[in-house]
């Protein structure tokens, strides 16, 4: 069952006003207003000095050689991940919320507390083409404090054309070969993110940032972290060679929605304003 776009944009209206409205409560009770830019950079994995290089947990060398994501609105919480720390601090933050319960009339509908910032649009980002310098989206607003945690979306493109054109519809593009001791797979994978929102979100991402004036918020998406889990011995090779595509069904590409979905598929750094 498909899921208009105008459909899907009202959800996320529901969002964004509820941002807004955390926005200027901020600033009412007294919260500092400040403006800061955010940006993207792809995130390195352990040991490795390229992006798109890695080896999974199953053993198995990736090499990509596209990689394209659409992802956006994000947003920065003043409350921590309830998904970071250890077992005993989840436990006893659920049991407080159990015997004292209060009214989170601040909450929006990622439940993550104050919004301190936001960016309300989309973006492609090559993943590929992203080195020690972040892509730099924009100016974004927002108010003075620690961010603790942050969400993003992943969905459709809203339009064919511009940078949204080269993922062909749909939310992540991701080419490539792995290798495990003699065998060699490439391929290709045309993952979508359809409506509802509530698959389409990536919650509870930990950080700790001292947001301010003039700093740059750094989303790093971790693709090493997407492919945790994949079995390539598992793909349909097509006969005669070429690269093997990954249908909805198959092991790879279900690990691979999970594991985008996840708070450990994007990090996030924080760079500070030149003095």
């Amino acid at each position: 069952m498909r899921t208009t776009r105008r459909a899907l944009t009202r959800l996320l209206g529901v969002g964004l006003l509820g941002s807004l409205a955390e926005l200027r409560c901020g600033l009412a009770t007294g919260g500092r207003s400040v403006t800061f830019q955010m940006g993207l950079r792809t995130g390195l994995a352990p040991g490795e000095t390229r992006v798109g290089s890695f080896t999974t947990d199953t053993g198995w060398r990736v090499e990509l050689t596209a990689a394209r994501v659409l992802l956006g609105p994000i947003y920065l919480f003043e409350n921590p991940s309830p998904l970071a720390g250890t077992t005993a601090r989840r436990l006893w933050r659920g049991l407080g919320e159990m015997l004292l319960p209060t009214a989170h009339a601040h909450d929006t509908f990622f439940s993550g507390g104050r919004v301190l910032g936001e960016w309300d649009r989309e973006a492609v980002f090559d993943l590929l083409e992203s080195g020690e310098a972040p892509q730099v989206l924009g100016l974004s607003p927002g108010i003075a404090g620690v961010v603790r945690s942050f969400s993003l979306l992943l969905q459709p493109a809203s339009g064919a054309g511009g940078e949204a054109a080269s993922l062909g519809g749909h939310s992540v593009v991701l080419e490539g070969t792995a290798s495990q001791e003699q065998r060699q797979v490439a391929f290709r994978a045309e993952l979508d993110f359809p409506p509802p929102v509530e698959l389409q979100r990536v919650e509870f991402v930990p950080t700790e940032v001292a947001l301010d004036d003039g700093g740059l918020f750094i989303v790093e998406p971790r693709p090493h972290a997407w492919f945790s889990g994949t079995l390539f011995e598992r793909l349909e090779l097509p006969e005669g060679g070429g690269r093997a595509t990954m249908p909805p069904e198959s092991q790879v590409y279900r690990a691979l929605s999970i594991n985008m979905r996840r708070h450990t598929a994007f990090t996030s750094a924080w760079e500070p304003a030149a003095p």
